[in-house]
């Protein structure tokens, strides 16, 4: 059959091509450190998970409404009050299958052929293949640790129809300067184009003050989800706030494309705000990683000029060992049983000389994938640092 042009330009996800490679390798008898998926090493707290079972011998499993049940709505409109002082009406936000399941209405709402969508490089992939789906034109922006891997106004010049950047940022784990935001805001607003920002990771910082875009302005979309603050990477569900113009267009689309959003996910995660304790314990659990594999990684000779502020990501220059980042990820895999994420999997600028550390698993594995490196590096595996 003839594949459609469209399909045949969207890039692999690298990152979930290694983590399948990884699990064929446990499924042969093989142990494999996990540092490069994007997962909470976390369960699920109990409260959600009860909820859940709680939903089911209720019966709550059919259609609920298109942008999510009322309920859950309201709770996410209070949790934005409660923990940060702005007021979003609940008919603003609306209930999504995962944060990508927002991308995928967001896009489709405001992209078309002719239109143009900036991203910062590295940056997300899944922005780009997404939008790529509605045949727009794709601007990658450099980013990197001079400019605290900002996307700055001066870059601008010529302002496109959306802009997308992620706030706390993944790969690099930066944390927007909130004057860059409101400059970026501004240029975007008085051009007629939209700023989307993405708050995925805006429960995980350290040591910096988070702040959400959502008092920024009526007029920008904020995406969120509950996969990584409170571990639900499988429940598939997240959340955006949009500007009342954009919600019947985007009821539209969520009831061709995904008629609802998945019923037990939704009332599951009505319980999720409550623990805020839980929160805490576990990006306290995050910053000792990071404060860990930070200098453990400096020490085996990878190059780090900005450590992470959040999310749960290091973005590691590989220079000192001669390799491109792809065949440096395929090696330490096949060969140290680790694995790492290519930096081709977030656009052009410094692919093929850095790689992605998570660092989302337990301590105790982080140790010892870093004593497997150690070994590796110093063996047959590359130049030693």
């Amino acid at each position: 059959m003839e594949i459609s042009k469209r399909a045949d330009r969207i890039s692999p996800f690298y990152v979930m091509e290694l983590l399948e490679k990884a699990r064929l390798m446990e499924s042969q008898g093989h142990r494999i450190i996990h540092m490069e998926v994007g997962e909470p090493g976390f369960e699920t707290p109990s409260s959600i998970k009860n909820a859940a079972i709680a939903a089911l011998n209720e019966g709550k499993t059919f259609y609920t409404h298109s942008l999510g049940i009322p309920e859950l709505r309201q709770a996410i409109s209070d949790d934005y009050y409660e923990s940060c002082g702005v007021h979003i009406p609940p008919d603003r936000v609306i209930v999504t299958n995962g944060s990508s399941g927002a991308f995928l209405l967001i896009f489709t709402a405001l992209l078309e052929p002719g239109k143009t969508l900036a991203l910062s490089d590295p940056g997300y992939p899944c922005y780009k293949n997404i939008a790529l789906i509605t045949d727009c034109a794709v601007k990658p922006l450099e980013v990197s640790a001079d400019n605290n891997y900002e996307i700055l106004p001066s870059q601008i010049d010529a302002a496109p129809h959306v802009l997308v950047i992620a706030n706390p940022s993944n790969p690099t784990g930066a944390i927007y300067r909130p004057e860059t935001l409101a400059a970026l805001h501004e240029k975007m607003s008085a051009a007629g184009g939209v700023l989307i920002i993405d708050e995925i990771y805006s429960g995980l910082t350290y040591g910096r003050e988070f702040v959400t875009s959502a008092c920024l302005s009526d007029d920008l979309i904020i995406v969120s989800g509950f996969s990584k603050a409170y571990a639900m990477t499988g429940w598939r569900l997240g959340w955006m706030i949009v500007p009342p113009g954009l919600v019947r267009p985007i009821q539209k689309l969520a009831q061709n494309l995904f008629i609802a959003p998945p019923s037990i996910s939704q009332y599951a995660a009505l319980n999720a705000f409550g623990d805020k304790e839980g929160l805490a314990k576990m990006r306290d659990l995050y910053k000792e990683r990071r404060d860990f594999l930070v200098p453990r990684l400096k020490g085996l000779g990878f190059g780090i000029p900005r450590p992470p502020d959040g999310a749960f990501y290091i973005y590691a220059d590989i220079a000192n060992f001669g390799m491109d980042s792809m065949t440096f990820v395929e090696r330490a895999l096949q060969e140290a049983l680790v694995a790492i994420t290519p930096g081709y999997d977030f656009g052009s600028f410094g692919a093929s000389s850095h790689v992605r550390f998570s660092y989302a698993d337990r301590l105790e594995n982080l140790k010892e994938g870093c004593d497997r490196l150690e070994a590796w590096l110093k063996g047959s595996g590359g130049k030693p640092p």
